[in-house]
């Protein structure tokens, strides 16, 4: 039988967390920039008919309707058991909503667990710099967290940065992961 209302859904608290962001970036005060790509680390340990066919099964639902958005799509592999699903769109709320639409895809098609994480890439205003950091949402868990890698390489973060970004959101009230050992570092982005 299907369940057509659930309380507490992660989805409700996921889009609730995507409007935050939106308006915080349309705030000409803002410190944060939405970059135009983002994604969703996807895993091949349950592999079915709709994770078999992703890209083509994304694509159909973002460009259905009268609601499609030109949000363009990709995947790539990362490894021989991962791949990254890559959205790519100017318009922050179609970026954001395609992002969403995904979740909800995979989860409505019985994939949720193979999702890792959902990864975008935002633009933090430092004084007079804009520095590239990471906002990551893991499935498992239910809450975001910042990433700051300072290369792929030698695999180390700048925590600095990481609190930063994690202060500003905390006072806007976006759903963090409060205990920094769960803070997984993600290498190897390719966006």
């Amino acid at each position: 039988m299907f369940k057509f209302f659930n309380k507490n859904n992660f989805l409700d608290d996921l889009w609730g967390n995507f409007q935050i962001i939106l308006d915080e970036i349309s705030n000409p005060k803002s410190r944060i920039n939405l970059l135009d790509k983002s994604g969703i680390l996807i895993s091949n340990h349950t592999n079915n008919d709709f994770t078999k066919n992703i890209k083509k099964n994304i694509k159909e639902i973002l460009n259905e309707g009268e609601s499609a958005t030109q949000t363009v799509v990709d995947v790539i592999d990362d490894s021989s058991d991962m791949y990254w699903l890559i959205l790519d769109d100017l318009n922050s709320n179609d970026l954001l909503s395609s992002l969403y639409t995904c979740i909800n895809a995979l989860n409505a098609n019985d994939s949720l667990s193979n999702i890792l994480a959902l990864v975008i890439p935002l633009e933090l205003l430092l004084d007079d710099t804009k520095e590239k950091i990471y906002l990551i949402y893991r499935v498992d868990t239910k809450y975001f967290y910042p990433f700051s890698p300072n290369s792929d390489d030698e695999k180390t973060r700048n925590k600095d940065k990481e609190k930063d970004l994690y202060n500003y959101l905390m006072r806007r009230k976006v759903n963090l992961e409060n205990a920094e050992k769960k803070w997984l570092g993600i290498w190897g982005i390719p966006f």
